[in-house]
């Protein structure tokens, strides 16, 4: 199972690391930290105070949750990083939690021209 999920949706529902584990499942979740909810951003501007979240040290995870010998992660800010990683989750094993490092404002180009449009239409341009 593989869970790719960003680091505020992330806060709502990490307690479900416990359930997972105690159900026997081994997912690799690839978590998304650019500090935020970035297309909240890109739709409502970058600048509302609700798109900040606290931010949190992901990487300590399994030991908040006592989790140290079922659990592994790693946090990577680049490509070559991040395929290191993925090729040591690759026994899977235990649960594999990668952090990993975004732009804020890392915006899809599809994402930007949809709220680019939205943002002409309502401007009246």
């Amino acid at each position: 199972m593989v869970l790719v999920v960003g680091d505020g949706a992330a806060q709502l529902t990490i307690q479900e690391l416990g359930s997972m584990l105690r159900d026997g499942q081994r997912p690799l979740i690839l978590l998304l930290n650019n500090e935020g909810y970035t297309v909240e951003r890109a739709i409502h501007g970058p600048e509302q105070r609700y798109n900040e979240i606290s931010l949190w040290n992901w990487t300590q995870l399994p030991q908040a949750l006592n989790l140290d010998s079922r659990a592994e992660c790693w946090k990577v800010s680049n490509v070559a990083q991040l395929n290191d990683a993925l090729a040591r989750a690759a026994r899977r094993d235990r649960l594999m939690l990668l952090e990993v490092m975004l732009p804020k404002m890392d915006i899809p180009p599809l994402l930007k021209a949809v709220t680019d449009a939205l943002e002409a239409r309502n401007s009246g341009r």
